[in-house]
C-alpha cells in the first residue's frame, strides 16, 4: 500500500493474554488528543514549582484548542484566576483528560477512575523505577486502577505529548515516542532540519499505555511519515511486533534507539525507568523481522527520519548515482558505499552521452559524476543533475557538499530544491561543513530536501532505503495466517512435560517426531546383551549414550560411545554405566540408548527454543555440535514468523556457507533446516509456556534432498506457568 493511500485506523496494542494475539484493541484517542474537559490535580499558584509550571503549561496549550482547563486543589478556590475544584469528583460532567501531580497520586488516580476520566498522565514518580518493594507495590496498584476503562500514560512521565509544533513544514510527519523526556528532546528538535514534527509521547514506567499503543495510533495517521524512538526496553514483545505489522502494513517506517547493548547500559536503563532491556540479539532479530530501523546515536535518528518524511518511494533498479563537487569526494564516498555494501553502477550509456555534452572530458561523468565544482552555477549544473536523476541503472542521487563556496552552493541548493520537489527519485544531501549559517542551506531545509551531516550517515540513510524497498515488496503480515489452534500432539507432549520431572533424551525426542522433525533410528538397552543385538540390528556399528535426564552433557563427561561394533558393544555397555557411576553417582540412569550412525552429514547444527523477555519464546539456529558454545554462530526468529523467516535465519549465520558447498564439499539439505526451524517455532507456539528450554544439538543436515534428522534433544519443563 503506498503511503498517500494508507487508510487512517485507529489501533493499539493487544489486550493483556497469552502470546498468540494477534489484533490490536481499540482506544477513543480522541479524548486523549482533542480532550473537551482536562484537570490538574496538584496544580499550584506558587512561583518557581513544578506544579505552577505544568498547570501554566497544560492550561495555554488545552484551551488554545478549546478544551476547558480545571485546577484541582484541596483549599484553594482559585488558581492564577482559574476556579478550582477540591476534587475532580467535583467536577460537572465528562472530563477526558487529566494530570496527576501530588506526591501521592494513587488516591488521585483512584478518584479520576470513579469518575470515569479517559487518560490519567501519572507525572509523578515513585513506583518502579525506585526498584524498592514500596514503589513496586504502588506500581502494582497502579496497574489494578488501568484494568478498565480509563487509561494511564505513566507514572514517572510528562506533558510532552501537549507541545505545540510547527504546521509550515512540508512532507509527512515525524511522531516521536520516548521513554524517557531528556531523550526525545533532540528528536523533537529536527524541527530545525526542516523536519514536521505530528507529536512527541513520553511513556514513563508504561503501567499502562505502553509503545505498541501509541505505535499503533501513530501508524494510523494518513500523514505520519515515520515513527521515532527511544527505547530502554518494551513492556511486551507481541504487542511490539503486532504494533510494528500495522506500521509495516501502512508503510510508515519505524527508527528506534533501542540502549542495553552493554551490561551496563542494561542496569542504567532499569534504575531510569525500570524497564528490563531483554535480550540484544534477539531484539535485533525482532527488528529485521519487522522492519525496524535501528540506530546508535540522534544524528542517525533524526536525519534517517527526516528522510523518510521527505522522499518519495523507491522504485526503479537498485543502485546509488553520486553527484560530487570533486574527485576527492568522489572517491570518499565511492568507498564508503563500497564498505556498506551499495551498490555504484555504471550509468546507461544514454546517461553518459548526455553528459558529455556539458561535462568536460577531463572529468569522471560515469558515476560517480564529478564535476568540478565550478559547473553548479552555469547553466551545465543544473542540466548535469537533471540527466544524473533520470538514469534508469540507479534509483537514489547522492549530492555531497563538503564545502561551503559563496555563489557556487546556493545555485546548487535552488535545483535541487526544484529537482526534489519533482518527487522522481530520493535525493539525499550531505552537508558536512560546519558552517550552517548560509543561505543554500537554509533553503535546502525549508523545503524539505533531506539534508545530512556526514558522507556515512547518507550511505546509511540509503542503505535504509534499499532495505525498505527489499523488505516491503516481500512483506507478509506473520499475524495474517496465525494458528491458534494447538496441534494434536499437544496433548500427549503436555502431559509428560507436566509431570513434575525432567525429561530424558528419547522421551524428548519422542516429542519432535509428534511435530515432524525426523530423529536417528535408536534403541534403549537395560543389559549388555541388548546392547549386541541393537548395534546389530542398527547396522553393525552404532553410537551408545548413557539415558539420564539427569546428564544434560553426556559428551562432556565421557558419556558417549562412537562407532561401536557388535563386539565391542557389551564392553562399551558396561564402561558406561561405570562411568555414569562415577562421575554422576545421584543421576537417575534408565539405561543405554543405542543409535544408528549418521552417515557422511554435511554439517551439524543447533536448533532451539529459550524463554526471551520480553517475547517469550524464541527460536535459536546456529552452527551445530559440541562447538555451539564456542564459535556462537547463531540467528533468533521470534514467532510468529514464516518460512522466509526460517530462511533468514540460515542465512545470517557464518557457517552457511557449509550447506552451498564450500571447497568443493556436497551442498546441504538447506529446506530440511527449514522445515525443522518451523516445526521448532509450532514447538515453541503450542508448548512455550510448559517448555523452559528446548535443544535439538547436533541436528545432522544430510546431503541436498536427504533432509536433516535430531540426534540428541533436552527438553527442561518450565517451572512457571506465567508465559513469559
Amino acid at each position: 500500500m503506498s503511503r498517500r493511500a494508507r487508510r487512517n485506523v485507529v489501533v493499539s496494542a493487544a489486550d493483556p493474554g497469552p502470546p498468540s494475539g494477534t489484533t490490536l484493541r481499540t482506544v477513543d484517542w480522541r479524548r486523549l488528543f482533542d480532550p473537551r474537559r482536562a484537570v490538574f490535580i496538584g496544580a499550584s499558584d506558587r512561583e518557581g514549582t513544578q506544579q505552577r509550571n505544568q498547570w501554566v503549561f497544560m492550561r495555554d496549550r488545552l484551551e488554545a484548542r478549546g478544551c476547558e482547563c480545571i485546577p484541582v486543589h484541596p483549599t484553594k478556590p482559585e488558581i492564577l484566576g482559574t476556579p478550582a475544584v477540591r476534587s475532580v469528583l467535583d467536577v460537572d460532567g465528562v472530563v477526558d483528560f487529566a494530570v496527576v501531580l501530588v506526591r501521592d497520586a494513587l488516591p488521585a488516580v483512584e478518584e479520576c477512575v470513579a469518575k470515569g476520566v479517559g487518560f490519567v498522565v501519572v507525572f509523578s514518580a515513585g513506583f518502579a523505577e525506585l526498584g524498592t518493594p514500596e514503589g513496586l507495590a504502588k506500581e502494582q496498584r497502579l496497574k489494578e486502577l488501568a484494568s478498565g476503562s480509563t487509561r494511564v500514560l505513566g507514572p514517572n512521565t510528562n506533558l510532552n505529548l501537549l507541545e505545540p509544533w510547527r504546521q509550515d513544514l512540508p512532507g509527512r510527519k515525524m511522531a516521536i515516542i520516548t521513554q524517557s523526556g531528556f531523550q526525545g528532546r533532540p528528536m523533537s528538535q529536527g524541527q530545525t532540519y526542516g523536519i514536521p514534527v505530528q507529536s512527541w509521547a513520553t511513556l514513563g514506567n508504561e503501567t499502562d499505555l505502553e509503545w505498541a499503543d501509541l505505535a499503533g495510533y501513530y501508524a494510523g495517521l494518513p500523514d505520519t511519515g515515520v515513527i521515532t524512538s527511544y527505547v530502554e526496553g518494551f513492556k511486551d514483545g507481541r504487542t511490539l511486533m503486532i504494533a510494528a505489522d500495522v506500521a509495516a502494513r501502512q508503510d510508515v517506517p519505524i527508527v528506534v534507539i533501542k540502549v542495553g547493548r552493554s551490561a551496563a547500559g542494561q542496569q542504567m536503563a532499569q534504575a531510569h525507568t525500570g524497564h528490563l532491556t531483554g535480550s540484544d540479539a534477539v531484539h535485533d532479530a525482532a527488528f529485521e523481522q519487522c522492519g525496524i530501523v535501528r540506530v546508535d546515536d540522534f544524528d542517525e535518528a533524526i536525519e534517517i527520519s527526516g528522510m523518510f518524511c521527505h522522499v518519495p518511494p523507491v522504485e526503479g533498479t537498485d543502485g546509488v548515482a553520486l553527484y560530487t563537487l570533486s574527485g576527492g569526494t568522489a572517491a570518499h564516498l565511492v568507498d564508503l558505499c563500497g564498505a556498506a555494501g551499495l551498490p555504484v553502477p555504471r550509468f546507461s550509456d544514454r546517461t553518459i552521452a548526455a553528459l558529455t555534452d556539458h561535462i568536460p572530458a577531463y572529468l569522471r561523468m560515469d558515476n560517480p559524476v564529478d564535476t568540478g565544482g565550478t559547473l553548479t552555477a552555469l547553466p551545465a549544473g543544473r542540466a548535469s543533475l537533471e540527466i544524473t536523476l533520470d538514469d534508469e541503472n540507479t534509483n537514489i542521487v547522492i549530492v555531497p557538499i563538503t564545502g561551503v563556496f559563496p555563489g557556487m552552493i546556493e545555485p546548487l541548493a535552488r535545483d535541487l530544491v526544484d529537482l526534489h520537489l519533482l518527487q522522481k527519485k530520493p535525493i539525499l544531501v550531505v552537508w558536512s561543513s560546519p558552517l550552517r549559517d548560509n543561505d543554500g542551506y537554509r533553503t535546502l531545509i525549508e523545503n524539505g530536501v533531506p539534508v545530512f551531516h556526514s558522507l556515512m550517515s547518507a550511505v546509511r540513510g540509503a542503505g535504509e532505503l534499499l532495505r525498505r524497498r527489499t523488505f516491503l515488496a516481500s512483506y507478509k503480515s506473520p499475524f495474517a495466517a496465525v494458528t491458534t489452534k494447538r496441534q494434536p500432539a499437544d496433548a500427549g507432549a503436555r502431559a509428560l512435560l507436566t509431570s513434575g520431572r525432567a525429561l530424558d533424551e528419547v522421551e524428548a525426542k519422542a516429542i519432535l517426531r509428534e511435530y515432524g522433525i525426523a530423529t536417528v533410528p535408536e534403541h534403549v538397552v537395560g543389559s549388555p546383551e541388548e546392547a549386541v543385538r541393537a548395534v546389530e540390528q542398527l547396522g553393525g556399528r552404532a553410537a551408545l549414550k548413557i539415558l539420564s535426564a539427569d546428564i544434560a552433557h553426556k559428551s562432556d563427561l565421557g558419556l558417549v560411545r562412537i562407532g561401536v561394533g557388535v563386539h565391542d558393544a557389551a564392553d562399551a555397555y558396561r564402561n558406561l554405566a561405570a562411568s555414569a557411576a562415577r562421575v554422576a553417582p545421584h543421576a537417575d540412569v534408565r539405561g543405554v540408548v543405542v543409535q544408528q550412525l549418521v552417515a557422511d552429514p554435511i554439517a551439524e547444527a543447533i536448533i532451539g527454543i529459550s524463554h526471551q523477555a520480553p517475547f517469550g519464546p524464541v527460536v535459536l539456529y546456529g552452527l551445530g555440535g559440541v562447538f555451539a558454545e564456542v564459535f556462537e554462530d547463531v540467528s533468533f526468529g521470534v514467532p510468529p514468523f514464516g518460512p522466509e523467516r526460517a530462511s533468514a535465519m540460515i542465512a545470517a549465520t557464518k557457517g552457511s556457507r557449509l550447506l552451498h558447498g564450500a571447497r568443493g564439499r556436497s551442498r546441504g539439505d538447506v529446506a530440511a533446516i527449514e522445515r525443522t526451524i518451523m516445526a521448532a517455532q509450532r514447538i515453541a507456539v503450542d508448548l512455550g509456556d510448559v517448555i523452559g528450554e528446548l535443544d535439538i544439538n547436533p541436528l545432522m543436515v544430510l546431503p541436498d534432498g536427504c533432509g536433516a534428522v535430531a540426534v540428541d534433544a533436552l527438553i527442561v519443563p518450565r517451572r512457571s506457568s506465567s508465559p513469559h
